[in-house]
């Protein structure tokens, strides 16, 4: 395909501007130059044209957090099958997120993952690590590491329990600009949990978290933020009560931002009950009543950014006791088709849905896709909002099988995936 094309007769739906009409995209040097109802009308002599038939035209999606499996690891999911996954679900913009088995907490590894992921199909940035092997006791070198490329920064799922080093972090980032993602739930109290304090888990004998953890948690970090000068990422907010602690501290103009897991917006513990290890998540499926919440807290635009939570997994490790499997989904392949199910159940109008996978993320992090506008990037996804399609992990792009949302039924599918003007997908792939 030539650098200049166009995608005529499209549903344009655009979060940034509040634009949902009928038009098309003009591109040109791998940059939107016009997108809107005139596109029909342009002179579009020596441009590659390509008819949407009235499918929604919207910007590529932004996936904060997804993570990919350490290098060498047999049948694991590579940064390339992790890129190939993410355009076959429609994302342009995946970020990298450091975890227990990569830390990501060195410049040294920052800078080498960002020469890895330039070739790939998606644009891969990197939140480096908050501290030193996410052990929550020392500092990593935040300064270095945002000069080396780091999006942001993170400590994964691993609670920082010194009060005074959280203290230092976020003052420190704050130097940088930078954001600190932060897994809202307090140590001690969710200390060995591995599900929702409840009368399910009381019945299974499992221990639980208690959704107060998870107020107290944004709580401190908000007084801790407010203190600094610093800028708190929630990281999968997932309470009716962290979402009440989330909404105090916004009123009070902090630098506060917050995302949600698609699991969480999706599932709720009822789900659990099967015992299923693809279930044991983090955090863990919560009530109805929170789920719930979730929803209309995107409605409301309390909540910024929806996630893939991408966490591949081998069988073996899934095929332990519940208590021992390793917590995770996969999830970059149903992520939109996820949020659209919302929709099409009338908990969401698709405008809400898409602004918290493309202009949510971006203007919360200044990125200068995720939105139809003159001048920005060509990040683009085509997408059949009505066809039928039951999600089955075998058939998918990731390397891994362990979904949660395996066998589930949607409506929605992504027929084409650009970045930068470039096609990096199509529904024949």
């Amino acid at each position: 395909m030539s650098t200049r094309f166009a995608i005529v007769n499209a549903r344009l739906v655009d979060p940034a501007t509040g634009m949902d009409e009928a038009g098309g995209v003009l591109v040109e040097d791998h940059h939107i130059a016009e997108a809107g109802p005139s596109v029909r009308g342009i002179n579009l002599e020596d441009t590659d044209v390509i008819d949407a038939q009235g499918a929604i035209l919207a910007p590529a999606l932004i996936d904060l957090r997804a993570g990919n499996e350490p290098p060498f690891t047999p049948g694991g999911e590579t940064i390339s099958s992790l890129s190939a996954a993410a355009a076959a679900g429609g994302i342009g913009t995946l970020v990298l997120a450091p975890h227990a088995t990569s830390p990501f907490d060195t410049p040294e590894i920052v800078r080498s993952l960002g020469h890895e992921t330039r070739p790939m199909r998606v644009r891969m940035p990197v939140a480096g690590g908050a501290t030193r092997g996410l052990a929550g006791e020392a500092l990593a070198e935040i300064g270095l590491m945002h000069d080396a490329g780091a999006l942001f920064v993170s400590n994964g799922d691993m609670p920082i329990a010194d009060t005074r080093l959280l203290r230092s972090l976020l003052a420190y980032a704050s130097h940088f600009e930078m954001w600190v993602a932060l897994r809202p739930s307090e140590p001690a109290l969710s200390a060995g949990a591995v599900a929702t304090e409840g009368e399910w888990a009381a019945r299974q004998g499992l221990p639980g978290e208690p959704a107060v953890a998870e107020r107290m948690a944004i709580e401190r970090f908000a007084a801790l933020g407010e203190l600094t000068g610093g800028r708190v990422l929630i990281d999968r907010i997932s309470t009716g009560e962290g979402l009440g602690a989330l909404s105090h501290a916004k009123r009070k103009g902090l630098e506060v931002g917050a995302t949600a897991s698609i699991n969480n917006l999706l599932l709720n513990e009822v789900d659990a009950g099967a015992f299923d290890a693809n279930m044991r998540l983090s955090p863990p499926l919560r009530f109805e009543d929170d789920r719930a919440a979730l929803v209309r807290a995107i409605a409301e635009g309390l909540i910024d950014a929806v996630v893939s939570d991408h966490r591949p997994h081998s069988l073996e490790s899934k095929s332990e006791p519940w208590p021992e499997a390793a917590a995770g989904s996969i999830g970059v392949e149903t992520l939109l088709a996820g949020l659209l199910s919302l929709v099409h159940d009338g908990q969401l109008e698709l405008i809400d849905a898409l602004r918290v996978l493309t202009s949510g993320p971006a203007d919360l992090l200044g990125l200068p896709q995720g939105r139809l506008e003159e001048g920005a990037p060509a990040d683009l996804v085509l997408i059949d909002g009505d066809a039928p399609w039951v999600y089955r992990a075998g058939d998918g792009v990731s390397a891994r099988r362990n979904a949660a949302l395996e066998g589930r039924r949607f409506q929605g599918r992504v027929l084409k995936t650009f970045v930068a003007g470039a096609m990096i997908h199509t529904g024949d792939n």
